[in-house]
């Protein structure tokens, strides 16, 4: 059998988001230690994120490790931001980072799912096997999650510390209120509400407040 230098690569098509959606469901049912997720983000992917929030529960229920990385700034896209923390909530290692150089799903050293080509606006993607191609998508996704933001830690239940102030303020962030929306629903002044977020987020080591609601939600505070 080669070795992983001389492994030859074979590719699959995936010429749309019905065949993308139907391979990540396969994988619910096949053995994976380790999953790398960089979430893709454009309209049309919609069902490839909530697919892809139903595969990370169930591998993390069997003991895998998921990580995923995603995109900080989400404010103009609220369908992107609720599939994000519904990855999060599943148990899914969290990074945030300004930019993907490309989305990709990385199972263990078997294959990778990526764009057939990164620039179009279709769903087309390609199934990746081979040890040398699958391990430098592997690297790529290793090297950004090494410069991106946020605690990667496991997330599970248990005590968090918080206090109701500081939960219900999460809560509120989480829904995408601003200081002053959270000040009007619970009658706490801006200031406090400013000072409230503000101490949440350094525990969580959250650089933004969708960070912090993400964040939130894979600790299962919320």
């Amino acid at each position: 059998m080669p070795g992983p230098d001389t492994a030859r690569p074979a590719t699959q098509p995936l010429p749309d988001s019905e065949a993308l959606v139907g391979l990540l469901d396969t994988l619910r049912h096949h053995s994976v230690r380790e999953l790398r997720l960089a979430l893709p983000r454009r309209p049309y992917e919609r069902r490839v994120r909530e697919q892809a929030a139903l595969l990370s529960a169930e591998l993390v229920r069997r003991g895998a490790q998921v990580r995923v990385l995603h995109l900080e700034d989400v404010s103009r896209d609220p369908a992107y931001a609720d599939d994000t923390r519904r990855i999060a909530a599943s148990g899914a290692w969290m990074r945030a980072v300004p930019h993907l150089p490309v989305w990709m799903a990385v199972a263990d050293r078997d294959f990778a799912i990526v764009p057939s080509d990164p620039g179009l606006e279709d769903a087309c993607a390609t199934l990746v096997r081979g040890r040398t191609v699958v391990g430098a998508y592997q690297e790529l996704f290793d090297q950004v999650w090494a410069r991106s933001a946020g605690p990667a830690g496991p997330a599970g239940p248990g005590s968090d510390g918080l206090d109701e102030r500081e939960r219900e303020a999460l809560v509120l962030l989480a829904e995408g209120l601003t200081d002053e929306g959270i000040s009007r629903r619970t009658g706490l002044s801006v200031r406090t509400i400013r000072r409230t977020v503000a101490g949440v987020m350094t525990r969580m080591g959250a650089r933004s407040r969708f960070q912090a609601g993400v964040e939130a939600a894979r600790r299962q505070w919320i």
